[in-house]
């Protein structure tokens, strides 16, 4: 059942990490692990490491690791400040992507409607 589950951290800050290499070596780790990270910066400060930990171009590595896939995404809140119907879609832009390369990499098939249907009512409570 665990192999069913997907972990998404949302990180909304005003500025840079400070220590960015910690967060790399973190970030490479986690590339292993059914998860994704969402950062939103909110502010006017220089986000260029935060768009560097979103490895659209370049995976990331520490002490001569590459990180198995890239599971950032980031997103500067100002770029949507005008138009913030646009922001979800930008948000979760790479999520779908990350979901399924974790779980074909692992060869994991998820659950039928039909089985996640039934495992909701399962852990529902009816009796409250």
């Amino acid at each position: 059942r665990t192999a069913q589950n997907y972990y998404i951290l949302l990180i909304m800050t005003d500025g840079q990490f400070t220590d960015i290499y910690d967060c790399i070596g973190s970030i490479v780790e986690a590339s292993d692990y059914p998860m994704s990270i969402i950062i939103i910066g909110v502010g006017s400060a220089d986000f260029t490491d935060m768009e560097r930990l979103d490895a659209d171009k370049k995976a990331l590595q520490f002490n001569g690791r590459k990180a198995s896939r890239d599971i950032v995404q980031f997103v500067p809140f100002k770029k949507y400040v005008h138009c913030l119907s646009a922001l979800p879609g930008a948000v979760l832009a790479e999520l779908p992507r990350q979901v399924e390369e974790y779980y074909r990499k692992r060869r994991i098939t998820p659950l039928s409607t039909e089985h996640v249907g039934a495992a909701e009512g399962a852990s529902d409570d009816s009796s409250m």
